[in-house]
């Protein structure tokens, strides 16, 4: 799969999770209404498999662990139920889908810099200049 493959695909399914968001923050005020979020995307399981192939080796055991980031010790954000649900059944938290429409929104826009980036460098390439 090319890197033009890759990028469009996820921008995809980031149009695909803004679609279902705004769905949820729509239903906020219907009762028994459950939030609904997409799986996580294939390009974000392959991309970890490719750093897990990639992973440096300590060769003193004073060295860090390679895989051990910023936000190594730190606990997912992910929830397994909600954790707050109004009177009437209805389990959308806004503060928490105004969150994810923002990383989507920086995400797909991140993408998009990085197509746009691709291009000029084939262009480039070409003798088409930018």
């Amino acid at each position: 799969m090319n890197i033009f493959d890759a990028i469009s695909r996820k921008m995809a399914w980031l149009g695909q999770r803004q679609s279902v968001l705004a769905q949820n923050i729509a239903n906020a005020d219907t009762p028994d209404y459950a939030p609904k979020d997409l799986k996580s995307s294939e390009f974000a399981r392959k991309l970890q498999a490719r750093q897990a192939a990639m992973a440096m080796a300590a060769t003193h055991r004073n060295h860090l662990d390679s895989r051990a980031g910023p936000g190594a010790l730190a606990r997912s954000d992910e929830q397994s139920r909600t954790y707050e649900v109004a009177p009437s059944g209805n389990a959308v938290v806004l503060e928490e889908q105004m969150i994810k429409v923002g990383e989507t929104q920086m995400n797909y826009r991140m993408l998009s810099n990085l197509y746009r980036r691709h291009m000029n460098m084939m262009r480039a390439a070409l003798g088409r200049g930018s």
